[in-house]
């Protein structure tokens, strides 16, 4: 999983498939054989599992469970979505969100995180200050900034004193709606975790958080994703001070890619400094 959905270009690297699936065909024979003698690495992974008992708190085993029996290329369908849900976006949006934590103005924030974490490192889950270090930086560097189109349902709808006919298509991108209310979170360009602390606009700051879009088309690897992140920072953070490496010279500015957004130069270098307590 990790070599189909690490660092590259995935814009580049799709156009001669794209543009000539033969020649492409082709030249994945030659440059990289083991994947087109191996298969996908998801498939892999899940017919060998598939084959031995697996432990019951899986995603596996709760599919396999299941009263409605599923076939195993259902199973392996359910599995591929929430590992690529919860995995390839997650690690681009803790890329972005640890070189703003190591920055020289988040230092503080480092040094109260890593107080929180250490008062009770086993409630990494319920953890309130690692909650909103984690929901202001997705709210800051959404991984998908992309439009996520819908269509107006049938009848059509009123929105803000507009007609929207029915069939029409409308988007918006979770980049917008997370700073588009200066109201909701006043100078939203600010990396700032403490506003999520702040009882006064919770259920608006809720609303307005798109990161993960909404209601039944949301993000299946959402709660994925959060338990990812939260224990790589606990881990992290309870022991290390992170600053930008002194040779980093790479451009950290969001570059938009198939998926998801990665840095322009793909590169993050980072200095980690055991912190001793």
């Amino acid at each position: 999983m990790v070599q189909e959905l690490t660092y590259y270009d995935s814009l580049k690297a799709r156009l001669l498939k794209y543009y000539s699936p033969f020649l492409s065909a082709k030249l994945g024979i030659i440059f990289s054989p083991e994947r087109v003698q191996h298969g996908s690495i998801v498939d892999q992974y899940t017919h060998s599992i598939c084959k031995r008992n697996v432990t019951e708190f899986t995603v596996l085993h709760r599919l396999q469970s299941q009263k409605e029996e599923l076939h195993q290329l259902e199973i392996a369908s359910e599995c591929s979505d929430h590992l690529s849900a919860g995995i390839d976006t997650t690690g681009d949006a803790l890329c972005f969100l640890m070189w703003r934590l190591s920055q020289p103005d988040c230092l503080p924030v480092q040094d109260r995180l890593r107080e929180e974490l250490l008062k009770d490192s086993d409630a990494a889950f319920d953890n309130p200050y690692l909650d909103a270090v984690v929901k202001e930086g997705l709210r800051c560097f959404p991984p998908i900034p992309m439009s996520l189109p819908r269509y107006v349902p049938q009848g059509g709808r009123f929105i803000e004193g507009y007609r929207l006919p029915a069939n029409m298509i409308v988007s918006c991108q979770p980049f917008t709606l997370n700073q588009i209310d200066t109201a909701v979170f006043p100078e939203p360009t600010r990396f700032i975790p403490e506003r999520w602390l702040e009882k006064t606009g919770s259920e608006e700051r809720n609303q307005l958080f798109f990161t993960f879009a909404l209601g039944g088309r949301g993000c299946i690897g959402k709660n994925l994703a959060y338990a990812e992140m939260k224990c790589l920072l606990r881990e992290v953070y309870s022991q290390y001070r992170t600053q930008a490496a002194p040779e980093m010279k790479g451009c950290m500015d969001m570059a938009d890619q198939i998926i998801s957004s990665r840095p322009k130069d793909q590169t993050c270098q980072l200095v980690f400094e055991r912190v001793v307590t």
